[in-house]
């Protein structure tokens, strides 16, 4: 009798512990679902916002946006074109104006030029240094030759182009960030 007494006390505690386990597993498995759903709705959510939300400068690189402040203070709005992107390329103090002729003039200052890929404009790049005081050293291309590595601006392998000092406004404006959103 003491036997059978103490396998219905182990039946009973092994069919509380299956109850525990069986709920244990029945709360996992609910909140992996729930958990799933949620980060699947947080997931829709957040592209829904992203889709919603408009780019605005401040999500730009300040290079990206002075470059197109530049830009668009010498070239004008006339010249956007959505199907061109912009391209920036940093040139080195020193670096000769036309890299094959070893008798070239060479840029005294760190310049970056912007240019795009639009082969109807002519003067289709912008060559600046960014100075101190908030304005730009603009140095104007007097012939449309191009060398290999885009379109630079030269003259006879010896002149330096023509440098000009310019203070660019900072006006923010729907028109800057289409130009900032156009620099690739």
């Amino acid at each position: 009798m003491k036997k059978l007494i103490w396998a219905l006390r182990v039946g009973i505690v092994l069919f509380g512990v299956c109850l525990v386990w069986e709920q244990v597993q029945l709360e996992r498995h609910t909140s992996q679902r729930r958990t799933y759903h949620q980060r699947r709705l947080q997931r829709s959510t957040a592209a829904t916002f992203k889709a919603i939300r408009q780019p605005q400068l401040s999500d730009f690189p300040a290079a990206k946006v002075e470059a197109a402040q530049v830009w668009l203070h010498l070239k004008g709005t006339r010249v956007i074109n959505e199907a061109t992107p912009l391209h920036i390329r940093k040139i080195a103090a020193g670096q000769r104006i036309q890299p094959d002729d070893p008798h070239s003039a060479v840029y005294h200052h760190q310049m970056t030029q912007i240019y795009s890929d639009d082969l109807q404009d002519a003067t289709n790049s912008v060559i600046y240094a960014r100075n101190a005081d908030n304005t730009v050293l603009v140095a104007h291309s007097r012939s449309g030759q191009r060398s290999q590595m885009g379109p630079v601006a030269q003259n006879v392998h010896t002149a330096m182009p023509a440098v000009q000092k310019m203070k660019i406004p900072a006006k923010p404006s729907a028109t800057l960030l289409k130009v900032v959103q156009l620099i690739i």
